[in-house]
């Protein structure tokens, strides 16, 4: 579950910049704002890290005295925009599946920054009975399209399952998304975890991404799509590919069922959350 409440404001921007300095992030004031775990307007945001002798807005970013500044912040914000330029035309093909009903940039990108190495982490929603093909074609993009080298299906979930447990991760991981398309996907997930608005009361969907739907289907999704022999594939393919993927699994985070494909094999959630606790209890 979500840690207990700050008290108040200036606790509440520290806890949030204790968060960012994990991932070497700088916030602006609206990110700041939308992380924050106490209910706030911008102008009393702005009012106390005006009065705070540890706070100040650098280049538009909230910067702290208990943090170092990242010397790379600029470079790294500069390969987030470049990569997700370059994955436009993949998005765009997902995009304009009708068998997706949500598309969303996630993890570093999301946050405005990647590495040079970095790739671009999406989640994607389905149709029921959808997840294994739609998971295929991501794949086959992330393999074989000129343009597709940085995509990384990490969650392909469909719209029936769509619950998270509540916790302060997941519920910033939400909250930092990039909607590329909803056709109720997006918006069935921010229902059924309403939960996230009393974690981020001042969170708000990020603005939609808007990419122009491509074709580029492979020959083999016009078969993937047929009624009958559609669906017998899609069994197949969930049947084969959860054995495969359990079996070389070593992760409590990660999901493979039928209506669920989670490739979270870095325990990414837990070793944020521990070094999270690390970094609070070091702080005055």
């Amino acid at each position: 579950m979500p840690r207990a409440p700050v008290e108040n404001i200036g606790e509440a921007i520290d806890e949030v910049l204790d968060w960012a300095s994990m991932f070497d992030h700088h916030l602006g004031v609206s990110d700041l704002l939308r992380h924050l775990r106490i209910e706030c307007s911008e102008q009393a945001l702005l009012e106390v890290i005006k009065d705070s002798p540890c706070l100040r807005i650098d280049e538009g970013m909230v910067v702290s005295t208990k943090h170092t500044r990242n010397p790379n912040f600029a470079e790294q914000q500069r390969m987030a925009k470049e990569h997700l330029h370059d994955t436009g035309l993949v998005l765009g093909i997902l995009a304009a599946c009708p068998y997706v009903t949500g598309l969303s940039i996630t993890g570093s990108v999301a946050a405005g920054m990647n590495r040079k190495d970095g790739d671009v982490d999406v989640l994607i929603i389905t149709k029921p009975g959808w997840v294994w093909r739609v998971r295929a074609l991501a794949i086959y993009l992330s393999h074989k399209h000129p343009k597709g080298a940085l995509l990384c299906p990490n969650m392909v979930m469909s719209q029936d399952t769509l619950e998270f447990t509540p916790s302060l991760y997941s519920a910033r991981e939400m909250m930092q998304m990039i909607p590329v398309k909803d056709t109720g996907g997006l918006a069935h997930l921010y229902e059924v975890n309403h939960w996230v608005c009393d974690v981020l009361p001042n969170a708000k969907p990020k603005p939609r991404l808007l990419v122009q739907d491509e074709r580029g289907n492979p020959w083999w999704w016009r078969v993937m799509t047929l009624p009958l022999l559609g669906s017998l594939i899609e069994r197949w393919e969930s049947s084969r590919r959860i054995k495969q993927l359990t079996a070389a699994s070593g992760s409590s985070e990660a999901i493979y069922t039928k209506s669920v494909c989670r490739g979270h094999e870095h325990e990414h959630k837990q070793r944020i959350e521990a070094t999270y606790a690390h970094v609070r209890e070091a702080m005055p």
